[in-house]
């Protein structure tokens, strides 16, 4: 029986060994980012055979699920702040800059102009949540024109949700990430970029999640992104170190 023991042992340890390696690497994306991490991990997995998994969705919603345990390797936040708080915590490490994102008002009937938005709802994310809901709203306060137009705002759980309610017509305008737009391929002459002095810069950082064994694939991962700078540039994203986009 002794002798028995050990190959199987042997066995049970080299499957659990296969089991853990197997687990996809498992990462929290900000919605804006959402369609260019579909790109990059698509090569990611191509190149290195690990299996990717992303979730979208509003940064404020993962720092939460985080903080409670969420099982996350890394998180792609849409502002500095959360990965911060969490790298200060302990919950993670190595936070930093990947990108800084810009905001873009879009009508897909019209041209349109921060001054002359058409008649209807404007659809923002949710400003509590959503860095870009943020920024869309202090465009507006800063342009003086939130009084006025907030009755017509409508809210979406993030700056996904708010490209849905104008894709399909549900708002006729509102505010999304220039990346977006991009990826979605839509017509120059549906959107607009806001100017930049309107809002806070949107300082795009991530965070490493992951421990032990699983920290080494996830440091892989992110070495690989950060080389990946034309698609992030197509993208509409600034780099790190340029003009607007600190790099720590």
């Amino acid at each position: 029986m002794r002798h028995l023991l050990r190959p199987l042992t042997l066995l049970a340890l080299l499957a659990a060994g296969q089991a853990q390696a197997a687990e996809p690497l498992r990462i929290a994306v900000a919605a804006n980012l959402l369609p260019v991490m579909e790109e990059i991990a698509s090569h990611y997995q191509q190149h290195s055979g690990t299996t990717v998994q992303l979730v979208g969705g509003s940064s404020g919603a993962f720092f939460e699920q985080i903080q409670r345990g969420a099982p996350f390797d890394l998180f792609y936040s849409a502002d500095a702040e959360r990965p911060e708080k969490l790298a200060a915590s302990g919950a993670g490490t190595a936070a930093a800059t990947y990108a800084c994102g810009r905001l873009a008002l879009w009508s897909p009937r019209t041209k349109p102009a921060l001054n002359a938005l058409p008649d209807g709802k404007i659809a923002i994310a949710q400003p509590d949540t959503a860095p870009y809901g943020k920024a869309a709203q202090q465009a507006l306060e800063r342009s003086g024109q939130w009084p006025a137009l907030q009755p017509r705002i409508v809210f979406g759980q993030d700056i996904g949700q708010a490209f849905q309610f104008i894709k399909t017509g549900n708002a006729p305008s509102g505010f999304v990430a220039l990346s977006q737009l991009t990826a979605a391929d839509v017509p120059d002459d549906q959107y607009a970029q806001v100017d930049a002095t309107l809002y806070d810069p949107l300082v795009q950082k991530r965070v490493v999640l992951a421990r032990d064994a699983r920290k080494a694939d996830a440091e892989a991962f992110v070495e690989f992104f950060d080389k990946q700078h034309d698609t992030l540039k197509a993208a509409g994203y600034a780099l790190p170190g340029e003009t607007g986009c600190a790099a720590q």
